[in-house]
């Protein structure tokens, strides 16, 4: 098993950047999108907290899109069973996951994205005075404890996309909290009432991964740039017993998180 020291400097990669012709860019199909900028994904730096299976698909996609830069925090080692859905390979296994993902995250690269990993939760990296600041925040871990931390923490100056599944492998969600808007606490007020359980372990297929992830990063567009939305929390249900829902959840005065 690895071992990392007290030290949170945290390991850099570079993606590969791609060499084109001058006349075709390798992002030419998104610049074709109503609303899509470029010039903002080069720019754009993402922390991610989580590297499990929505962290790796989030991350795989924003490489491809060609993100300026990508951090990425989880004290989580790889698992056997975690190479059925997330974005790891055999060598990986007992390893740490955030350095694990930003190394593979290397080729999948197409704009030269600088990758950083901190094999820690987000408490402690904040919490040691590292600087995290960023444009945007993706927080996909397994546990509420860590939610309720991210979404105090960046609620007043930097956009969190919430994102998690349910322990049927059935259903997942992703909210979008903005600067001084409804937090996670107005969109999920159980996870803030410890009603909820602790979700380590849930049982997960990469189906639901894949569409849940798809939802986070056409959410990440649409908050940055000028792709249209018009709802801040979405749920899919794989089965189609339950309607999906699509809401515009708005802050709440009685909201235990942000209203106290």
């Amino acid at each position: 098993m690895t071992k990392y020291t007290a030290s949170l400097k945290s390991s850099k990669f570079i993606s590969r950047q791609v060499k084109s012709d001058p006349h075709e860019s390798v992002t030419d199909r998104q610049e074709r999108i109503h609303g899509f900028d470029q010039s903002r994904m080069d720019r754009l730096v993402s922390l991610l907290i989580g590297a499990g299976g929505l962290g790796g698909e989030i991350s795989h996609g924003l490489l491809k899109k060609g993100i300026g830069g990508l951090t990425i925090s989880d004290e989580d080692t790889v698992e056997l069973s975690n190479l059925s859905r997330q974005f790891f390979y055999e060598e990986d296994l007992y390893k740490n996951k955030a350095t694990s993902l930003a190394r593979n995250l290397v080729k999948e690269g197409v704009n030269g994205t600088l990758i950083c990993a901190y094999p820690y939760m987000i408490q402690k990296v904040i919490e040691d005075g590292t600087d995290v600041n960023c444009d945007i925040v993706v927080c996909a871990p397994d546990n509420d404890e860590t939610r309720i931390y991210v979404s105090k923490y960046f609620h007043p100056s930097t956009p969190v996309i919430f994102t998690g599944l349910d322990q049927n492998a059935n259903t997942g969600y992703v909210f979008i909290q903005e600067p001084g808007k409804a937090c996670i606490g107005c969109a999920l007020p159980n996870a803030v009432n410890n009603e909820r359980e602790p979700c380590p372990n849930t049982p997960a297929v990469i189906d639901l991964v894949k569409i849940i992830s798809g939802l986070v990063l056409f959410s990440i567009d649409s908050t940055v740039m000028k792709r249209k939305r018009n709802w801040n929390f979405r749920q899919v249900f794989l089965g189609g017993f339950v309607p999906e829902t699509m809401k515009d959840i708005e802050k709440r005065k009685d909201c235990a998180l942000c209203s106290g």
